[in-house]
């Protein structure tokens, strides 16, 4: 802007200066923020991250808020304020008269602010857990879907550190809930009511079932949790008793006894939780230990002495008709080209033929009896049987 002087009047400096000021400040709030410039279109703002729920200032205080009753038989939790004939969906399913919180109104539809907010997914990659069972988003712009699919654009996108409310995690994905996050539902579908005490405590109880349902599965990981560290100190006593047992294997087998160490053993198992691992670890001891005393039992069986006991010799018995020569039966046998014979007979057969030079005995006194005979031996050429000489004859049987 240029500054023109009245031909025939010169201006003054102090004029002049004030007149560049004033052109100065109308060029500067035609370029600021938010003001629109005449003949320059504005890009339509992206919607910001949904950031965690901060508490309030003393400085600043929240708008009262405002419910809304359900009219319809029910209404599902939309993700846009869009009209489409087949709208992408939570899976939160309003019923009739149900009370929530509302929000703004856009395109003919009503935002809510459920409890804990919608349920929706979150790539499990994304989400930092802690201990108990609490998890927050990891990286910046992490994607909210309103189901576990990666090739449809997500509901929001959330700053790193926003709290999620798991209620399950399946397939790398996480179903959860994020406090502050926006569903919509038709206007013809809620009504505004005022919040009285009946409508606040109505809320308060939908606001208590979230609640509990995200806290069934933080009190399912306490739980696991608590066993956990039950079972590790159940199994530390388990392997004081394993460790004495393991020391007494290492003794020789005829010193070794685990009487003692199974009484202990069943003493641990009396402070044992039902279904815990400790029991399971008690039950394969105690059977390692009633193997090994069988084998200490088995052992201490083979090596025991016999009582030892002062042998009795006793002097075999002299059997009395070893002194004979032979024994048998005394038969004669009567030839025809000259004298009969005498022989002895035993079990059908004839053993010896018998002659009697010095004439001692008449043999033919003994022909029948069973006789002992004691004396010499001779073969002659003729006979095919040893002749003996008798010397002495005893009769053992009697005749027949």
């Amino acid at each position: 802007m240029v500054t023109r002087c009245a031909v025939g009047a010169p201006a003054s400096r102090s004029v002049l200066f004030a007149s560049l000021l004033a052109a100065f400040a109308v060029c500067a709030d035609a370029q600021a923020p938010g003001v629109p410039t005449p003949g320059v279109s504005t890009p339509v703002a992206a919607k910001p991250a949904v950031k965690p729920s901060a508490a309030p200032t003393g400085n600043a205080q929240e708008a009262a808020p405002v419910f809304g009753k359900i009219v319809a038989e029910s209404a599902a939790a939309r993700c846009w304020a869009s009209a489409a004939a087949t709208p992408p969906k939570y899976e939160d399913v309003l019923k009739k008269d149900q009370i929530v919180r509302l929000g703004r109104s856009e395109n003919g539809f009503r935002a809510i602010l459920l409890p804990m907010g919608p349920i929706g997914y979150v790539s499990k990659r994304f989400t930092s857990e802690a201990e108990d069972g609490s998890a927050t988003s990891k990286g910046a712009k992490v994607a909210f879907r309103y189901r576990p699919r990666t090739s449809e654009a997500p509901v929001a996108q959330m700053p790193e550190g926003t709290a999620l409310h798991i209620l399950s995690i399946e397939d790398g994905w996480c179903r959860a809930r994020v406090a502050g996050m926006e569903a919509w539902v038709a206007e013809a579908d809620v009504q505004v009511v005022p919040s009285d005490p009946e409508i606040i405590a109505a809320h308060a109880e939908f606001a208590g079932l979230a609640k509990a349902e995200v806290q069934v599965r933080l009190d399912t990981i306490a739980t696991e949790h608590k066993q956990q560290e039950q079972d590790r100190i159940d199994m530390e006593a388990v392997k004081l008793v394993e460790d004495a047992f393991v020391k007494e294997m290492a003794k020789p087998v005829e010193e070794q006894s685990y009487g003692p160490l199974q009484g202990a053993l069943a003493k641990v198992v009396e402070g044992l939780v039902e279904g815990g691992a400790a029991r399971t670890a008690c039950a394969a001891l105690n059977r390692r230990m009633e193997t090994q005393q069988w084998i200490v039992d088995a052992t201490a069986t083979t090596t025991e002495k016999a009582p030892v006991t002062e042998a009795v010799i006793k002097k075999p018995v002299k059997d009395r008709l070893e002194r004979f020569e032979s024994i048998g039966w005394l038969r004669y046998e009567s030839r025809l080209a000259g004298p009969g014979v005498y022989y002895i007979e035993k079990g059908g057969r004839r053993q010896y033929l018998l002659s009697c030079n010095t004439g001692r005995f008449d043999l033919s006194l003994y022909v029948g009896c069973e006789v002992g005979v004691i004396g010499p031996r001779r073969t002659p050429i003729a006979e095919t049987l040893s002749v003996l000489d008798v010397e002495r004859v005893e009769v053992l049987g009697s005749s027949r």
